[in-house]
């Protein structure tokens, strides 16, 4: 009786312990890493529990109802302390019992023709979570997280299963005996599941390819519009050269005269007036050229709007990733920078803060005030509430993303601050 027992909690403890690190491999905690990890305890804990109960007075049938159930509780309980949209906790969370009604019923049927039945139940659970763990660790992850607006659809597949399967688990008086002779029916239903989520996330990955061929889009489009701009202030400094140039001649000429009449003080202050007129030279804010070119362009941008700059860069003239790419990220914060400083009463001080250190790591940060009210999405990103923009948060937030950096935005007591880790 006592080996029965044993078996049955090394089992549970394996389902409890893997159901809690698939949950945490799909979702993304809205807290610190200590306040998810109390949540996963908690919710292990109480898996543990019931499963105790039922595995002391020997009843498999009342703990497979029990699961579900507790499952369903659990998913409303456990949603505030996750940043996934509700539509994307739901599926995820419903996927995770999913995988759990798969692994367990296969590791059942098969561990039938193994030695030692009980605990090659166990090892073959454990071998089939830790599989799909990885697999959605380092392939099917990164694809859902990347897209959020289609999962209404996709719910219904992972609903489905989960109702077919829970149709099984209530309706046995027997839940050994329902998986022996219900082995044929419950293997096509793990069939047409998991056909049904290679389609989900065969969709997905063809969503994320359209989407970031939409940004790509629009990163073409942005930096062909930055372009245009810094070829009409080439040309425009080019014309002022040619203005000083064709000047000099007559300037030449009038000193001359006056210094042939010993009009010293006028042709003193003539000279004073020309340099005064002279083009200012260009500032340099960096070593890397392209970025520094963004920069003043946005600088000069400012200080015409009467916004004040500070601005601090430390950026080598050779950078491990694009430098185009980040002169655009700088050029996209800076311009909705300033369109929120533009937004705020005249009495209001407007300023514009720009900080980067390069030590092998990048950290750049933007800063800036704001009026109103700074909406994030469930990701902690700004939501565009204007028709049209928001491009230009795509755009930084796809550079992050394919440097495997780490973007943060924060807007507290009127600053807006964006922080990006490279």
């Amino acid at each position: 009786m006592m080996d029965i027992f044993f078996a049955n909690l090394l089992r549970g403890i394996v389902s409890a312990a893997m159901n809690v690190v698939l949950l945490i491999s799909l979702l993304q905690p809205k807290y610190s890493r200590k306040v998810t990890n109390l949540v996963m305890f908690t919710i292990l804990t109480l898996n543990l529990s019931t499963a105790i109960f039922c595995y002391s007075i020997g009843n498999l049938t009342l703990l497979a109802k029990i699961d579900v159930i507790l499952f369903a509780l659990l998913c409303f309980a456990a949603r505030p302390f996750f940043r996934d949209s509700f539509m994307q906790w739901l599926f995820s969370y419903i996927t995770v019992i999913n995988v759990s009604f798969i692994v367990t019923i296969l590791s059942f049927i098969f561990s039938r023709y193994l030695p030692y039945p009980a605990y090659a139940n166990t090892v073959l659970r454990l071998f089939l979570f830790v599989v799909v763990i990885l697999l959605f660790r380092k392939v099917l992850r990164p694809l859902y997280l990347q897209v959020a607006e289609h999962w209404a659809v996709f719910f219904y597949v992972a609903g489905s299963a989960f109702l077919a399967f829970s149709w099984f688990m209530f309706n046995s008086d027997n839940i050994v005996q329902t998986l022996t002779i219900q082995t044929v029916p419950l293997l096509w239903l793990i069939l047409v599941t998991l056909a049904a989520y290679a389609s989900v996330f065969y969709g997905l990955k063809s969503v994320g390819a359209e989407y970031r061929l939409k940004q790509d889009k629009a990163l073409l489009e942005l930096s062909s519009e930055t372009m245009k701009q810094r070829l009409s202030l080439m040309e425009e400094a080019v014309g002022q050269m040619r203005v000083v140039q064709h000047d000099q001649r007559h300037l030449n000429a009038t000193l001359l005269e006056l210094m042939q009449k010993g009009d010293v003080e006028n042709a003193a202050a003539l000279i004073r007036r020309h340099i005064a007129a002279l083009p200012q030279k260009p500032v340099r804010y960096c070593d890397n050229i392209t970025v520094n070119a963004a920069v003043s362009y946005y600088a000069a941008l400012a200080e015409g709007r009467r916004i004040r700059c500070d601005l601090r860069l430390d950026i080598p003239e050779k950078l491990p990733f694009s430098e185009l790419a980040l002169a655009m990220v700088l050029s996209n914060l800076m311009e909705n920078a300033i369109h929120a400083c533009e937004k705020l009463d005249p009495q209001e001080e407007r300023f514009l803060c720009v900080r980067t250190i390069y030590t092998g790591q990048l950290i750049l940060e933007v800063e800036n005030p704001y009026s109103g009210q700074v909406l994030l999405d469930e990701n902690g990103y700004p939501l565009a509430q204007e028709e049209g923009h928001g491009w230009g948060g795509e755009s930084v937030r796809a550079f992050a993303r394919e440097n495997g950096g780490e973007l943060l935005y924060r807007a507290e007591n009127g600053i807006f601050n964006v922080r990006l880790l490279i």
